[in-house]
């Protein structure tokens, strides 16, 4: 299996024929626009399955199948982190799940900005992570940055993968430390002597156990396309997921859990509220009326866990 990650910086519709030439499986690409913009037929090779998501029409992510995987968007995806998408990726030889990222900005929350999305994403989607997983895309992150003001840093996010036997896979193969990588992945302004490594292959040791093999593109390949390069990934994997309940309720129910019993005791109510109208978003079959409905009820739960720590604070 081979999957390519690669931000394309825009207009993919105008670039794809290079990246296509790699032959990819399953290809990533942040900044992407959607479909009706991507005129598959036309101005794109149609994929045979595809998923995109983003604020507007001119960029998001797009997730493409060049092959005979299919994408199956989690019940339990939380809009509200920009963007990490969690797929259920079903082929003939395996099935896995993939996490494609963009890390966005966060203007209301500029210390949950880019790596802090991750972080965020990660630990919400943590019960999942057991699961055999790849985590790819523009990260808009590295070690160097640690030092900045985050929900959790680069080196959080590092080790916090690591406890769940989830590998960057780059630094495994070349045998390279955190923030010291000598093939960036990123040129800032398309000038070579402002290079960074942004692009990461994270994947659990179920599915590397059979071998991997990853490859950094060269800027002078593709600078006139990008200010980033293709991060190319081959495996041998045939890891199954099994039976995957991901029912939205479940996950809400599980992460209520960890309220104080204090919290649990002054808003029995409202926790019960959230779990039952969970249960009825579950049944919206990933519409868009569920997302903009599971959003309202996220921003909730959210709002419970940031009292429920003040209050843990005040008694401190």
């Amino acid at each position: 299996m081979r999957i390519i990650e690669w931000n394309s910086q825009g207009a993919f519709r105008k670039k794809n024929d290079r990246i296509l030439s790699l032959r990819p499986d399953i290809l990533i690409i942040p900044e992407c626009e959607s479909e009706n913009k991507l005129k598959f037929g036309d101005l794109t090779p149609k994929p045979t399955d595809f998923f995109w998501y983003g604020d507007s029409e001119n960029k998001g992510i797009g997730i493409f199948s060049y092959s005979d995987y299919k994408f199956e968007l989690l019940k339990i995806f939380n809009p509200r982190f920009r963007f990490i998408i969690p797929l259920k990726v079903t082929g003939k030889d395996s099935s896995f799940l993939l996490f494609a990222i963009w890390a966005m900005d966060n203007k209301e929350k500029p210390e949950a900005r880019y790596i802090g999305q991750i972080w965020l994403a990660i630990n919400y989607y943590s019960n999942l992570l057991s699961l055999p997983c790849v985590l790819t895309g523009d990260f808009n992150s590295n070690k160097i940055w640690d030092e900045k003001k985050r929900v959790g840093n680069h080196s959080d996010m590092v080790e916090f993968l690591k406890k769940e036997n989830i590998f960057s896979l780059y630094h495994k193969q070349e045998k390279i430390e955190q923030g010291k990588e000598i093939h960036p992945t990123f040129h800032m302004y398309r000038k070579t002597e402002k290079p960074y490594h942004i692009d990461y292959f994270f994947a659990s040791d179920l599915i590397i156990k059979d071998g991997f093999e990853i490859k950094v593109g060269k800027a002078k390949n593709w600078i006139d396309l990008s200010d980033h390069v293709p991060l190319t990934l081959e495996l041998q994997t045939k890891t199954r997921l099994g039976k995957l309940n991901d029912l939205f309720s479940d996950h809400l129910t599980i992460k209520l859990k960890e309220l104080s019993s204090d919290s649990h005791t002054r808003f029995a109510d409202l926790i019960a509220d959230l779990i039952e109208k969970a249960k009825k978003i579950d049944n919206l079959n990933g519409s868009i009326e569920s997302l903009k409905k599971r959003e309202q009820l996220i921003v909730k739960y959210e709002k419970l866990f940031e009292i429920d720590k003040l209050i843990n604070e005040l008694k401190e």
